[in-house]
């Protein structure tokens, strides 16, 4: 993992830190069970592959998928709906339903964080730095 990686690791990881809020408040642990299906989620994409086809871990990636759907779902408000259950990761409407109740919790735990740069954090740019500097490379040509 190279300097930027750690860089974008961190803020998932302050941002992460920040939602133990979630588990809190009722007896689910909203943040924990957001984080599980992702890393589930997660370990299914990478049945398979080799290690060293990822830079960054299962639970970064976790992280970050918990992290940005929280922050999607701020930023457009009943994005889904029950027929996008099939279509979507199942992670995406729960974290929206997580929002829709406590929104001001997060915005509150969120009050530091840039959460439009959250909802755009990239998959690539954690497991594969070369890769995604590429992509980006195509997109400014």
């Amino acid at each position: 993992m190279n300097k930027e990686q750690k860089q974008i690791k961190k803020i998932i990881d302050e941002a992460y830190g920040s939602l133990r809020c979630l588990n809190n408040i009722t007896w689910t642990s909203y943040r924990e069970d957001l984080f599980e299906m992702n890393k589930q989620d997660e370990k299914r994409h990478r049945f398979n592959r080799p290690s060293n086809d990822f830079e960054a871990s299962i639970n970064d990636c976790a992280k970050m998928f918990t992290v940005q759907n929280i922050a999607e779902s701020l930023l457009k408000e009943n994005q889904f709906n029950i027929k996008d259950l099939i279509n979507i990761r199942k992670s995406c409407l729960y974290a929206q339903s997580i929002v829709e109740n406590y929104k001001d919790k997060i915005l509150e735990a969120w009050k530091d964080q840039d959460i439009k740069y959250l909802a755009d954090l990239d998959y690539i740019s954690l497991i594969d730095w070369k890769h995604y500097q590429e992509i980006l490379s195509r997109r400014v040509a």
